[in-house]
């Protein structure tokens, strides 16, 4: 297990990182049933609400319907516009149903590796061999520039 501050090397059983002092993060049993369960409250969330969508919607869509047609809209008008509020209300459900897939793939994929089961990326050190030489560094075209305002003498 890594530190999640300094990325150093921690032991499994310390609660404190020993190079920084963090405190160590540890995934426990529960907190992964609560992963499960928070994904399932949430495909249950889901279906619960696609199914309250589809049932005032089309509640909604029948009492429009004879309001409109009591008070003498003409049919094809009305026709169109059961056929958007139909539309309106399958498109809400297909969005809501394109989430169902995210969570049983969240829900039954094997667990993949964790941060933990290999070590963060490091730099590697250079030999002196392997130095560049040393470059002055460029002038700046403001560098003699600055003295501008000071008194010359005549």
């Amino acid at each position: 297990m890594y530190c999640p501050t300094c990325g150093s090397l921690a032991s499994a059983k310390l609660n404190y990182c020993k190079n920084c002092g963090a405190k160590l993060v540890k995934e426990s049993k529960l907190a992964r049933e609560k992963a499960d369960d928070s994904a399932k409250s949430m495909l249950d969330n889901i279906l619960t609400t696609l199914f309250l969508v589809v049932m005032f919607g089309l509640g909604i869509l029948v009492g429009l319907v004879a309001v409109l047609l009591g008070n003498g809209v003409d049919h094809t008008t009305v026709g169109i516009i059961i056929g958007f509020y139909i539309a309106a209300v399958f498109g809400i459900c297909y969005i809501l149903l394109s989430q169902v897939p995210k969570l049983i793939n969240a829900k039954l994929a094997p667990e993949r590796e964790t941060p933990e089961s290999f070590p963060p990326p490091q730099l590697s050190a250079k030999t002196t061999g392997q130095l560049e030489e040393y470059r002055e560094p460029v002038r700046s075209v403001t560098e003699h520039t600055t003295r501008t305002l000071d008194k010359v003498e005549l």
